[in-house]
């Protein structure tokens, strides 16, 4: 007792050192495990401790403790050889003494002996294979012969090596089915878990198909704690699998909201009632893993095919525990014992728990990373043959077992991050009984919220926390969470771009530049940073280090120009376009398999045929079978273009219309319009036309960082264009075809329209101080009430001004839904029975496309909001015209072309019957809808309504009073206005102006503008401070490439309001237009004061660089405004220039009014005189004109010609079948008088 007492005062004294004992040693005897506390080494280990240790060796030399000890504080000092000395005394007493082979080995490695400690580890190991002290060792010596190792095949073996010794030692310990061999104490559990997981985690490094004997390892880690103490029978020889089953019910037993709100097929698989499990101390694993195959089968019918989604608050995670162990108190089975004879269950010591919870947490972690990464997805984990696959339901279940277990900021984040990728809702219960209605984000806060009160400065979490408030328009409050995470980590690379997202769209660009060079400076291949920074450089026109792509003009690091080339230059805008192909690519390689898992080739022609409504031919299964097929086949989804992701969510937005209209069929005939109201059965007939599911196991589609709307300025190809829309319609489509408030079947079609008249509705976010309201206040109220009933929707708040009361004046249904949640917009559309809805916003800020998406109506068309193809199956038509939209971009058109043709190859474009895949490599279309093309021009005007106080004449008054009068008078108020603005400028110099924002103007259409003021020195470019950043930047590249004189002719005002800045637009000369985007609101402000614009059509395939030239069209003087090359532009430009000259002349007052003369100012008379007349300001013109296309949509939707390859395409002889596009003709004579 003495001895012991004396050895007990000797641990305290060599482990209360204030420096830790050296790593590896072994001080103390396995089965005498002591606790510590500190105190100075030198003075304790030498004047105290060695005296003490010393005089018991000699009353007790073969005692090995004292030795041991006695060794261990020799090597403390550094006395290694005595400290070896002692080890091998230690063997010489007993040659198994592990704790001193061990030692030996950490001593030599001490002295830099390494490979003499290597075989005195193994040494120790060959005896006893769980000692873990050597295991360490040993994997320690292996890992560090590993870095700074150029070698890949030497650091292979070396990890090889490694995975061998944990194989041999983990069959020593454990049988194949996972029971110990031999017990290991419960404080030693751990050690082994992590052997598992060190070799689950090297499988992984040393090939890439490792990943699935790593989820082996992984698995077989967990299960190490899942089950009780030895010995336990069969039926609690618990699986990876049975827990993660267990996990999912009892999500469902904490989340229920009242006892039957688990699913009855649970509690039957299960053999037992939902009451029962309700019961204190259920013991969910023995009921799972005796039922196990019948209850995965039914968690997998309840979530289509892969386990159920579960929604848990994160105070239910901490019960989860107790649930699923509720014998044990919630503690890990096998960190207990068992009373043989009471059956009572009896806790090890709590460090013993905590560090066996954080072992398995760990595992837990990495298993769901591991399966979280994309090439996982719907991967067939190795259990019970592959009847689960990966999803991100799986995971979630996972997360929320490791939480449970240790709780961490790091895995809040983690699975906030999750839960927010997740479109659906659950009603759940928390633990007070409250029920609450909860989907992903809104749960994703929740947990993000208690990470931060475990840490309040973790700068992912406050990234994702800011991140979540800007999806939900809290732009403030998310810039204060970017800026807390960077004051917490400054180098935090996503925190900066978020940061500068944010005050970009605020509406800033400029003031976001410096944050996202940060960003980039931090991580030059963050695609949000780099994607932000040229969308804000572009903003403000600073172009400095932008680069160029082939055949364009560039500029370089110093502002410099940089001549056009057939290579480019590397730049920021070349890096852009090289993210956004990675990014698209990077979609090819998402949901691979999940076709071929989700349903057979005849269960997808099963569902065409009921859109078709009657059985396919042979022919036609043998063109639907091979178009199938590429998703079937094993061929590289990336080199085949092969979007599996794409084609599902395509193929449900491709047959709901079509299944609507099998419905209409079925309850209302072929019946275009009727002359008495139709009822009929129609809603008894929905159980007929189901709509096919998202898969369970698709995860949401990727889109690239660049938006839709910044390809209207960027150098990028058709098929670039194409695909970053449609990847953002396919985002679209899957979150509104994943909500649960969707029925089972397609939406109801109206019935057919009474006496013809149609009801369309109209859905915007712009029915307020907003160019979409200046240019079409007056359409809702033109249309034919005869023949119309329209509905206008608005999706966002009033912003106080004049605009909205005025058009809901004129509607007789004006709609405020802008707190409305979807589902109640979509019903009350179907209540009004909407035979067309009409989307006024496309990929602009605030559009509601997700109510389009879900199909709500027949007809769905896009007009005016956005200037371009949405490559979304939710769209049927988009209104354009000749000029803005020429008909061979259009797919429906190529494939009309390429008809008959039977290259092998047409399957890669036109897979859906004749609608393309927007995935196709072609490059000669970009629309996926079908154009409905009107006279003239698409774009409308509401000018002859708005605008007109400038005569203060209604057009009668100005048809009564002679043009000479009426050009005189213009001219003397162009005279006097251009002397206010420009009270310095000689009457002689010609003002050529640019009034649209100045990141329309990109680097080569600067350079040519120019051009052109060296070749005119009588002439200045008048440009809007808008923004005012832009000002600088623009002024600096002047004079770097023409010089200050040149530089000094820009001129620079602020922006007007909207009459004075539409009245003040006469005093320019001529409006030079940009060539990427054109002025769409300001080219029609500036026709109206009849001041000429000259524009070319530069992209046949981007709608927005040609709206100037459709506009110019409607004027009927087009011929002078439109060229076709950029030299043409240039010369066209100086020649109506240098053709302008005044001549001074006295009015009846007496006034001297400078009277135009030359080229250029009679297109300016022209137009002016004529502007009430011409179609472009013609509103009531437009109206018509659209209404015949609505109702030619109708009629075809209704007859089935719409639809290429249908019986009735194929029967029909009208226009459709030479066209897909609707091409309106105008009826109406256009009294344009040319004045000479």
């Amino acid at each position: 007792m003495a001895r012991d007492a004396a050895m007990a005062y000797a641990y305290h004294l060599y482990e209360s050192s204030t420096q830790p004992p050296a790593a590896g040693l072994t001080h103390t005897p396995m089965s005498m495990p002591i606790t510590s506390v500190a105190v100075s080494t030198e003075n304790v280990y030498k004047f105290q401790l060695l005296p003490l240790l010393t005089t018991l060796r000699s009353l007790h030399p073969r005692h090995l403790p004292i030795l041991l000890l006695l060794a261990c504080t020799y090597h403390a000092l550094g006395d290694y050889q005595a400290s070896l000395k002692l080890s091998h005394d230690m063997l010489a007493i007993d040659n198994t003494y592990v704790e001193a082979m061990s030692n030996i080995g950490t001593t030599y490695k001490a002295m830099g002996q390494d490979d003499k400690a290597f075989e005195w580890w193994l040494k120790a190991l060959r005896i006893k294979p769980t000692y873990w002290d050597a295991i360490d060792n040993v994997l320690g010596r292996l890992f560090s012969a590993t870095q700074n190792v150029l070698d890949n095949q030497r650091r292979f073996t070396t990890y090889l090596q490694a995975i061998r010794m944990c194989e041999h030692i983990q069959r020593e310990v454990v049988d194949p089915d996972g029971r110990l061999r031999t017990p290991v104490p419960t404080h030693e559990l751990h050690r082994l878990q992590r052997l598992f997981f060190i070799a689950g985690t090297l499988r992984t490094l040393i090939r890439p198909d490792g990943v699935e004997d790593a989820i082996i390892d992984y698995f077989k880690a967990v299960e190490l704690v899942i089950r009780p103490p030895l010995p336990y029978p069969d039926d609690e020889c618990y699986t990876m699998l049975d827990l993660v089953l267990a996990v999912c019910v009892a999500g469902y037993m904490l989340s229920a909201v009242s006892n039957g709100h688990i699913p009855t097929e649970i509690a039957e698989s299960m053999n037992i009632t939902v009451q029962h499990m309700s019961e204190h101390h259920f013991p969910i694993l023995r009921y799972v893993h005796a039922s196990s195959h019948r209850l995965l089968n039914a968690l997998l019918r309840l979530g289509g095919g892969i386990l159920p989604t579960v929604l848990l608050l994160p105070e239910q995670i901490m019960h989860l525990p107790m649930v699923l162990f509720p014998y044990s108190g919630g503690v890990l089975p096998s960190m207990c014992t068992r009373d043989p004879d009471s059956g009572n269950w009896n806790a090890s010591s709590e460090d013993a728990r905590q560090k066996t919870n954080l072992m398995t947490s760990t595992v837990l972690l990495t298993l769901a990373k591991r399966l979280q990464d994309d090439s996982s997805a719907n991967r067939p984990l190795p259990i019970d043959n592959g009847s689960v696959s990966v999803s991100t339901s799986l995971v979630i279940l996972l997360y929320y077992l490791a939480l449970s277990l240790s709780s961490s900021p790091s895995t809040y984040n983690n699975i906030g991050i999750l839960l927010c990728s997740l479109s659906s809702a659950r009603t759940v219960r928390d633990l007070q009984g409250q029920r609450h209605v909860v989907d992903g984000p809104v749960l994703a806060k929740l947990y993000y919220q208690v990470g931060l009160q475990l840490d309040p400065g973790h700068p992912h979490l406050l990234t994702n926390m800011g991140s979540l408030l800007k999806d939900q328009g809290h732009v403030n409050e998310a810039i204060e969470f970017y800026m807390k995470a960077i004051q917490h980590k400054s180098d935090f690379d996503i925190a900066w771009a978020n940061l500068a997202n944010a005050i970009k769209d605020m509406g800033r660009p400029w003031d976001a530049i410096d944050y996202y060079r940060r960003a980039v400076s931090l991580n030059s291949n963050l695609p949000e940073a780099i994607c932000g920074l040229v969308n804000s450089l572009c903003s403000v026109c600073d172009w400095r280090g932008r680069g160029t792509v082939p055949q364009g003009i560039g500029v370089d690091d110093s502002g410099g120009v940089i001549p056009p080339s057939s290579e480019g230059r590397a730049g920021w805008i070349t890096k852009m376009v090289e993210i956004c192909e990675q990014q698209i690519d990077a979609g090819y390689m998402q949901n691979v398999g999940v076709i071929r898992k989700s349903a057979t080739v005849d269960e997808w022609l099963q569902v065409v045929e009921t859109a078709r409504g009657r059985s396919l031919r042979e022919d036609e299964k043998a063109r639907w079978r091979k178009c199938l097929g590429r998703y079937y086949g094993d061929e590289n989804r990336l080199l085949g273009g092969i979007n599996e992701t794409g084609f599902i969510i395509r193929f449900i937005d491709w047959v709901q219309p079509r299944l609507q209209r099998q419905w209409y069929l079925k309850a209302y005939g072929r019946t275009v319009s009727s002359d008495q109201p139709m009822l009929g059965n129609s809603s008894d007939l929905a159980g007929f036309f189901l709509r096919p599911i998202l898969p369970a196991n698709l995860s949401s589609p990727l889109v690239p960082s660049v938006l839709p709307f910044h390809t209207f300025t960027y150098p990028l190809s058709p098929r670039m264009t194409r695909l970053i829309t449609h990847r953002n319609a396919l985002r679209i489509s899957y979150m509104a075809l994943s909500q649960t408030w969707l029925p089972k079947h397609v939406f109801r079609p109206p019935p057919p329209p009474l006496h013809g008249k149609l009801n369309i509705g109209y859905v915007s976010n712009d029915v307020n101080d907003h160019p979409l309201s200046h240019l079409m206040q007056s359409v809702f109220g033109f249309h034919d009430r005869d023949k119309f009933n329209v509905f206008l929707y608005t999706t966002s708040p009033w912003d106080g001004s004049d605009y909205r009361p005025r058009i809901a004046q004129q509607v007789e249904n004006f709609i405020d839904v802008s707190t409305w949640p979807a589902n109640a917009v979509v019903e009350h559309i179907l209540r009004q029975d909407i035979h067309i809805l009409i989307n006024l916003g496309g990929y602009t800020k605030g559009a509601r496309n997700d109510i389009f998406a879900v199909r709500p109506c027949p007809v769905q068309i896009q007009l005016m909001g956005y200037a371009g193809t949405l490559s979304a199956g939710w769209c049927d038509y988009l209104v354009g015209c000749e000029t803005s939209c020429p008909p061979e971009m259009s797919a429906t058109e190529l494939w009309r072309k390429s008809r008959g043709d039977s290259r092998d190859e047409d399957y890669l474009t036109f897979d859906l019957d004749a609608d393309a895949d927007p995935e196709s490599g072609s490059n000669d279309w970009v629309y996926t809808e079908k154009l409905m093309n009107v006279p003239h021009s698409f774009m409308v005007t509401d000018h002859k309504q708005s605008y007109r106080e400038d005569e203060c004449l209604t057009p009668e008054e100005r048809e009564r009073i002679p043009v000479e009068q009426l050009w005189l008078d213009e001219e003397k108020r162009r005279a006097e206005m251009r002397r206010g603005i420009f009270p310095d400028l000689p009457q002689e110099f010609v003002i050529f102006a640019n009034f649209s924002q100045v990141r329309l103007p990109m680097q080569g259409i600067f350079a040519t503008w120019l051009e052109i003021l060296v070749r005119v020195p009588h002439s200045v470019l008048w440009l809007l401070r808008f923004p005012i950043a832009g000002e600088e930047h623009l002024l600096r590249t002047a004079r770097t490439w023409a010089g200050e004189k040149v530089a000094s002719r820009i001129r620079f005002t602020d922006v007007a309001r909207k009459k004075e800045h539409v009245y003040r637009c006469r005093v320019a000369d001529l409006f030079l237009d940009t060539v990427e985007c054109n002025a769409h609101t300001v080219a029609a402000d500036v026709l109206w004061t009849g001041t000429p614009i000259l524009t070319y059509p530069k992209h046949p395939h981007k709608m927005c660089s040609r709206v100037a030239a459709s506009m110019a069209r409607a004027t009927q003087f087009e011929r002078l405004m439109v060229v076709n090359s950029i030299d043409d532009y240039k010369e066209r430009a100086i020649q109506l220039a240098e053709s302008v000259r005044y001549v001074l002349m006295l009015d009846a007052s007496g006034t001297v009014v400078p009277r135009g003369r030359g080229t250029l100012m009679s297109l300016r008379r022209n137009i002016f005189l004529n502007r009430d007349r011409m179609p472009l300001f013609d509103t009531m013109r437009w109206t018509r004109n659209l209404e015949k296309g609505l109702r030619e949509a109708w009629r075809r939707w209704v007859e089935g010609t719409q639809y290429e390859m249908t019986d009735e395409w194929e029967a029909c002889q009208g226009p459709e079948k030479e066209s897909g596009c609707i091409c309106i003709s105008d009826d109406d004579p256009v009294n344009v008088v040319v004045y000479n």
